[in-house]
């Protein structure tokens, strides 16, 4: 891959770390309590990817076998290799995927698994009766579903992080055209969240320099070494001086971006590393990466 095949893929907005731009001194902010409270604490990392662990977290190798339509995903300016997307978790498509997954705990964990233990210990037409009425109810559900919310889901209200451009792109709400505003011009920080519960958790936040513009990771962080692999991955995402984090979803999307096809042509990586490993033995590779990532010295490198 030629540095000119690279200037026809790569805009020149595109965010490179070893070209920082020039840009204007960060404005003192006067915020209130509220918005303070919103951002959470300053992540002062040193910026770029240094652990990678990125294999601690994300897809399994069984959720991306297969070919990908790739003029599709061109069509559409989406797919790994050019967008990462942060979903609003109240939008419908997203919301009908957690149902589906909760729906899928009470059919098989409880639906099934409480059949057959009723059926064992008091009486096998009690547990007919629970496998026809609450089981089978539920397992239809499940069914239609997963069929419903086969694919990606067609999103409005996310927010988007173009590799190719260096822009996110934000929904300002219904007929207004998205906002983009360059990367670079985000900050990271990490909130503390505490759940009903009492148990408590971690965001990644990125806040605009210049404007009171806020987003938030659609997930939450047991820990906070998961906010800075979640911050690290994205910068090397948006990075076009670097390749493509090195992840199970990214994998199939390798083969077409320019900087991570001459990065795979001079490791020698194969390009199904990932994929050829079984769900099993990918879960414990993740728990010895989750380890390394918790163990790593953050800032100190």
């Amino acid at each position: 891959m030629t540095p000119n095949d690279q200037t026809s893929v790569y805009s020149d907005t595109a965010y490179d770390s070893r070209k920082p731009r020039s840009m204007p001194p960060e404005p003192e902010h006067k915020d209130g309590f509220l918005m303070r409270r919103a951002r959470g604490q300053r992540i002062t990392l040193p910026a770029g990817a240094h652990c990678k662990e990125h294999a601690s977290m994300g897809y399994m190798p069984s959720d991306v076998k297969g070919s990908i339509q790739i003029e599709q995903y061109e069509q559409e300016n989406r797919g790994g290799h050019r967008m990462v997307t942060w979903p609003d978790l109240l939008e419908w498509p997203v919301l009908q995927r957690s149902l589906q997954y909760v729906i899928a705990w009470f059919t098989f964990a409880g639906g099934l698994f409480s059949a057959i233990f009723i059926g064992i210990f008091t009486g096998l037409s009690n547990g007919i009766y629970l496998f026809t009425y609450f089981f089978l109810p539920l397992f239809l559900i499940w069914v239609i579903l997963r069929y419903i919310n086969k694919g990606e889901p067609k999103l409005k209200k996310d927010t988007r992080f173009y590799r190719r451009t260096g822009m996110v792109s934000l929904y300002l709400g219904k007929d207004q055209p998205r906002q983009e505003i360059p990367f670079d011009e985000f900050d990271p920080y990490m909130s503390f969240r505490t759940g009903p519960t009492g148990s408590s958790s971690f965001v990644l936040q990125l806040a605009h320099r210049y404007s009171e513009t806020l987003i938030g990771h659609p997930n939450q962080f047991d820990h906070v070494h998961g906010v800075y692999l979640a911050w690290e991955e994205l910068q090397q995402f948006m990075d076009v001086s670097q390749p493509l984090p090195d992840t199970v979803y990214n994998e199939r999307f390798r083969p077409f971006d320019p900087v991570t096809v001459e990065f795979d042509r001079e490791t020698n990586r194969k390009p199904d590393h990932w994929r050829r490993f079984d769900n099993r033995t990918y879960l414990d590779y993740c728990v010895v990466a989750s380890d390394a990532a918790k163990d790593y010295p953050w800032g100190k490198t």
